[in-house]
């Protein structure tokens, strides 16, 4: 499928392309991120950086997939691309703006990630993505779904905490899903794969360390949205916590850290998530992207193998 190439290149320049415009116009507006106080010391320099630079790659995604097909598959995309962003702006407006300074409370995110997934489940099933892996779930994939929306989002959103670290480890899973797409024949899932790789890229030319803009909820729960998207469209959905296994790592060292915290008084590790752990051990920015986008990189080739099975 060469238009997968040119999908991934297209989506590359035109990110780069329309950065530092998008910045600019985020500085104007005011849009910039607060960092709370109980983060590293170190990331105090960071108050202030332009936020929701998430918006740049999630406009890719949406015009690739509308070049490309304007089926249900197509449009449930974007759809999950625009409703993840659109809770992620709600949350950023809040947190750059609002009263409440570190954006919309967790009951309200919660709820509103679920009528998401809620609606994104009951398209998918009536598509007829039930088949998942050889298995036909039918409309248990709705319930499915929502977990999975709801996960995976908040996982990519506490992922992203570490300049270049959630951008790098996405555009990698996404990079996977696209091969999956071209293996299966998947013309939708193999070209949106690649033009959000492409844009997150793009992204990362701006986001590496010291970045010059965070991608915010807007991005983070938006690519979340996408994960759950394209992996059951590609009947893989049981491969999604392998697919992230870094994102399953970050959430999970919240709740053991924050379960120790609460039962014994004692902390597991002396952050979380689990990157500023490692941030307290002294370990850069920079080389602990790069030891977590290996991790994806070995998830990413696991999962290919495994969808390849599966089929």
């Amino acid at each position: 499928m060469k238009h997968v190439g040119v999908a991934f290149a297209a989506s590359l320049v035109i990110g780069v392309a329309i950065y530092p415009m998008l910045i600019t116009v985020l500085v104007r507006y005011r849009a910039r991120q607060h960092v709370a106080s109980y983060g590293p010391a170190s990331h105090a320099v960071k108050e202030g950086t332009p936020t929701m630079g998430g918006v740049g790659f999630v406009l890719i995604g949406v015009l690739s997939v509308l070049v490309v097909s304007q089926s249900s598959a197509g449009l449930l995309i974007v759809f999950a691309l625009l409703g993840g962003a659109l809770i992620g702006f709600l949350d950023d407006i809040a947190n750059s703006r609002g009263s409440k300074r570190f954006g919309l409370s967790a009951p309200q995110k919660l709820v509103l990630q679920s009528i998401l997934g809620l609606l994104l489940g009951i398209g998918l099933a009536e598509t007829g993505f039930t088949h998942q892996l050889g298995v036909n779930l039918g409309w248990v994939l709705v319930p499915l779904v929502v977990l999975a929306v709801v996960s995976c989002s908040n996982a990519v959103n506490l992922t992203d905490g570490v300049d270049g670290l959630a951008a790098t480890c996405s555009a990698i899973s996404f990079a996977a899903l696209a091969i999956i797409g071209v293996i299966q024949g998947n013309a939708i899932a193999a070209t949106v794969g690649a033009a959000l790789c492409g844009g997150l890229c793009a992204f990362l030319a701006f986001n590496w360390y010291p970045a010059r803009v965070f991608m915010g909820d807007t991005g983070s729960l938006a690519l979340g949205c996408a994960f759950v998207a394209l992996t059951t469209e590609l009947h893989a959905l049981w491969l999604l916590p392998l697919l992230g296994i870094v994102f399953v790592g970050e959430a999970l060292s919240v709740i053991i850290n924050v379960t120790a915290i609460r039962k014994f008084k004692k902390r597991v590790f002396r952050a979380s998530p689990i990157h500023h752990h490692f941030e307290a051990l002294g370990i850069g920015e920079r080389k602990l992207v790069a030891g977590f986008a290996s991790v994806a990189t070995l998830a990413g080739l696991l999962t290919i193998a495994a969808a390849g099975n599966g089929k």
